[in-house]
């Protein structure tokens, strides 16, 4: 296995601000998603059971969103989980992240609009969507929970569980679930508080930050699985310049041999990267295949599979 400072080897460079899809947070939520409810939503996380997968609806995400203008501010997740017992067998969740951490204009009016349209994109009568939030600004009065429509007899009111990552640093109660957790989840939410913290902090402060944080993650003895993943936040939450990435992979170096961390070869590496890659290009020929078989669009198919065209045509050529 690949260990965690040879995988960020290849990844710790300025990481550009992605799609929301492919966020950071999103990543982490589909990761640790049984620790993240656990931490952030203890009574969501009690009604679920773990012992059935969840189900992540990555394909029901796509465009959908109704407002062009959030840009890659957010990172929204689409889970479907079983639930222990009760009225539902299972239920979808909708997690909205306000990734940038700045207060948004009807913020309220937009999740109701997301709640209703993911519901309706696979509509299952009596199966419900809940929506919650995740914030991460530092104002304390904003704190959107409630969209709400009354008018001559009308009434329309969704009301949504939000938690806000500063709360793990203002309110006793967060405070004290915090110091208690010890899985990579806790780490995540140090490390977006200390992004917020170090907003208008300079380069080396910024670095040190980032260093230490690593290095806690191997004080906390996480697997090279986790290790990874949230080496790979930190990297991102906190911005540090080209020049100090290259300190932090030698930084990283001596923190695997003080904890006697495995790693690759460089050519060993190399040859996992390419067996992966290939792997990705036969599953994608496989998937081809089964659409030509239904007679779908070519067109459609380069779109579904990232094929060219070309490959394509020869794989009808050979399926003919």
């Amino acid at each position: 296995m690949m260990s965690p400072r040879k995988q960020l080897n290849n990844k710790i460079r300025p990481v550009k601000r992605r799609k929301k899809e492919d966020s950071a947070w999103k990543e982490i939520i589909e990761k640790f998603f049984e620790e993240l409810l656990r931490l952030l939503f203890p009574d969501l996380h009690d009604a679920i059971d773990f012992s059935k997968p969840p189900e992540f609806l990555n394909t029901e995400m796509r465009p959908i969103a109704p407002f062009s203008n959030m840009g890659d501010r957010a990172a929204d997740v689409l889970v479907k989980v079983q639930l222990k017992s009760g009225t539902y067998r299972y239920i979808r969740i909708f997690i909205h992240i306000e990734v940038q951490g700045e207060p948004l204009d009807h913020f309220m009016e937009r999740m109701y609009i997301y709640n209703y349209r993911y519901y309706d994109k696979r509509l299952e009568i009596g199966t419900p969507l809940i929506s919650v939030a995740i914030l991460t600004d530092d104002d304390e009065n904003y704190r959107p929970d409630e969209y709400r429509v009354s008018f001559c007899g009308f009434e329309l009111r969704m009301k949504i569980p939000v938690v806000k990552i500063m709360d793990f640093k203002w309110k006793k109660e967060h405070r004290e679930r915090l110091e208690k957790a010890t899985g990579p989840m806790a780490l995540i939410i140090k490390a977006q508080l200390k992004s917020i913290e170090l907003k208008k902090a300079g380069e080396d402060t910024r670095y040190e930050a980032v260093k230490e944080l690593i290095r806690e993650c191997y004080r906390a003895g996480y697997s090279s699985d986790d290790i990874y993943p949230v080496m790979k936040f930190i990297e991102w939450v906190i911005r540090i310049s080209k020049e100090n990435e290259k300190r932090l992979k030698e930084e990283i170096v001596r923190i695997e041999e003080d904890y006697n961390m495995p790693y690759l070869a460089s050519w060993e590496r190399s040859a996992r990267r390419k067996g992966k890659i290939e792997g990705m290009e036969l599953k994608a020929k496989e998937t081809a295949r089964n659409l030509l078989e239904m007679s779908i669009d070519i067109d459609k198919i380069v779109k579904a599979t990232g094929l060219k065209k070309e490959e394509i045509k020869k794989l009808a050529s050979a399926f003919n």
